[in-house]
């Protein structure tokens, strides 16, 4: 019989390539990671991993069961997800990703009030932006993905096959010299910052600015 948590231990070494690797990323130590794995290939009679000096890679086996790991782990994921609704999250475990601003600022009211709620829950927190945020997601590797999306923009639609919901809408704020030709105005288009220089944010915040503007900018010229 295959079990989960072997299947993760297999899915933590062909992605970090060695047993001490991925005992760091599992929390466990190396001599755990090599016995978990031949426990492993003793259920599926069949080798998954050729140990070549310091360099391991996968049988013909072994990259057919990680295929399969990441939608079974998924999976498994979401029958504890349900399971943990009907019991009322009296205990648990909650594995929450956020991008780095999230966490400074919406993250730490919820677990305030997940704590109050629910006391024996346990809540650990991952950063990254999205899609990456969203990826672990799909992966089974987080149970809650705190992430954002720009209306209209390309790739929007990535989330049609996940269960949404919505937190707020984020303004968009210009800080502008105070000697600027635009000072004083209580809004503002953003054709008309379309030619300024701008300092913006992550590269995905930065890539939806530039490409709101080059719309705007062609709009003009038509």
């Amino acid at each position: 019989m295959i079990e989960a948590r072997h299947l993760r231990v297999l899915r933590a070494v062909a992605t970090t390539g060695s047993f001490s690797a991925a005992g760091r990323e599992l929390g466990c130590t190396q001599p755990a990671v090599s016995q978990q794995m031949k426990a492993l290939e003793t259920s599926v009679g069949t080798p998954l991993l050729i140990r070549t000096g310091r360099e391991m890679r996968l049988t013909q086996a072994g990259e057919a069961l990680v295929r399969h790991a990441s939608g079974i782990l998924a999976g498994l994921t979401a029958a504890e997800e349900e399971v943990a609704a009907i019991a009322g999250l009296r205990a648990g475990r909650v594995r929450l990703v956020s991008f780095p601003s999230g966490s400074s600022t919406l993250v730490p009211t919820a677990l305030a009030a997940l704590r109050e709620a629910h006391p024996g829950t346990r809540v650990s927190l991952e950063e990254a932006e999205p899609p990456a945020s969203v990826g672990l997601l799909r992966e089974g590797d987080c149970d809650v993905a705190l992430a954002f999306r720009y209306e209209g923009a390309a790739g929007a639609e990535e989330w049609d096959d996940l269960v949404v919901r919505p937190l707020l809408s984020d303004r968009l704020v210009a800080l502008v010299p105070e000697r600027h030709r635009l000072v004083g105005a209580e809004s503002v288009d953003i054709g008309e910052l379309t030619e300024e220089p701008w300092i913006a944010g992550c590269p995905r915040c930065r890539g939806q600015l530039i490409e709101v503007c080059a719309a705007r900018r062609r709009r003009r010229r038509r």
